[in-house]
């Protein structure tokens, strides 16, 4: 054992870090790349850039990332099919909901669902009137709707038939089929996680950083939501895509762009690849998830007053919430058909 060990009590050797979650409310967006980080930082974890606390909203809208209270309401608007709407507009509609121009300009030039805000029922009926003067179609979608709605099942493997969609799930494993016309709605997306590593040696009032390691983890999913009301999950790193049968290939991605072409081939569900594309926007309302700890460095023949500082982030509930939310303005489609 060397000399700086033995100086330190076991005690601080046995502790545990400690690890902070943030509330959505809490976090920074970075002005830059429009990620959200923890609220202890001064600088983006992702870029560098200097971070802000954020601007107030304009009035009689709730603010961005604040946890919704169990009344209020997400405000989602979107092009009607085949129109479009004038740039001086989407400026107004940005200034008016504190997005930046560039970002909605982006998503609404995709077509998608696009949830602007959260409101109270008394607000809701002014802010769809208002969006619908400016040649938007609109939706009114229930928070406690969104939290209602089941975990996407996730599923290992499919059984195509030329008049069944079969699926076998990973956990517990069983085998289901549906008829081809019960799908309804494919929505794809990445789930990511960043975790960032920090060391550093503190010394009274000074600090100084020793090392720092960024890792990303990520994985391409498919949610299949049915009209019977079952929903699957399908996630490249460990899905069979023998289904493909010749088209099978060696790469996840080209595998997963295969599988979607041959599901809408074979059914009349709508695609929704738009989640990469609407991030920014979506970071707004729902921030990943962050959570921080620290705790001793591990670094070898580290000092006692080393550390370890880790900040991680997870957009896997961001992206739950828009696939739950899609799959609230599918059915309200499918009940007016």
């Amino acid at each position: 054992m060397s000399q700086t060990d033995k100086d330190i009590p076991a005690a601080d050797l046995a502790t545990a870090p400690e690890t902070k979650r943030f509330a959505p409310g809490e976090l920074l967006t970075c002005d830059s790349c429009q990620r959200a980080n923890a609220p202890t930082r001064t600088q983006c974890m992702y870029c560098g850039a200097a971070l802000r606390p954020v601007a107030a909203l304009s009035p009689g809208l709730s603010p961005a990332g604040s946890e919704p209270e169990p009344n209020q309401i997400y405000i989602v608007a979107r092009v009607r099919g085949g129109q479009s709407i004038a740039g001086p507009v989407v400026d107004q509609i940005a200034e008016r909901f504190r997005l930046a121009p560039a970002e909605l300009h982006s998503g609404i030039n995709t077509g998608a669902p696009l949830p602007l805000t959260i409101a109270s029922r008394e607000q809701t009926p002014g802010l769809l009137s208002e969006l619908q003067g400016h040649g938007l179609e609109t939706f009114s979608i229930q928070e406690s709707d969104i939290k209602a709605q089941p975990g996407q099942v996730k599923i290992r493997a499919l059984q195509l038939t030329g008049a069944t969609l079969g699926v076998v799930t990973a956990s517990p494993a069983r085998q289901v089929s549906a008829d081809w016309r019960d799908l309804a709605l494919i929505v794809s997306g990445r789930l990511q996680t960043n975790r960032v590593e920090v060391d550093e040696r503190q010394s009274g009032a000074s600090v100084k950083n020793l090392d720092r390691r960024e890792l990303t983890d990520d994985e391409s999913v498919l949610d299949l939501y049915m009209k019977s009301g079952a929903a699957w999950r399908i996630g490249a790193n460990e899905f069979d895509f023998s289904c493909l049968g010749a088209q099978k290939t060696l790469t996840a991605f080209e595998n997963l762009r295969a599988l979607i072409q041959l599901l809408l081939g074979r059914s009349d569900a709508e695609l929704n690849d738009a989640y990469a594309r609407l991030r920014p926007l979506l970071t707004r309302l729902w921030p990943p998830e962050m959570t921080s700890s620290k705790s001793r460095s591990r670094r070898p023949r580290a000092s006692r007053k080393d550390v370890s500082i880790v900040t991680a982030s997870d957009n896997t509930t961001q992206f739950n919430n828009y696939s739950h939310l899609l799959w609230s303005v599918k059915l309200s489609e499918l009940r007016n058909q």
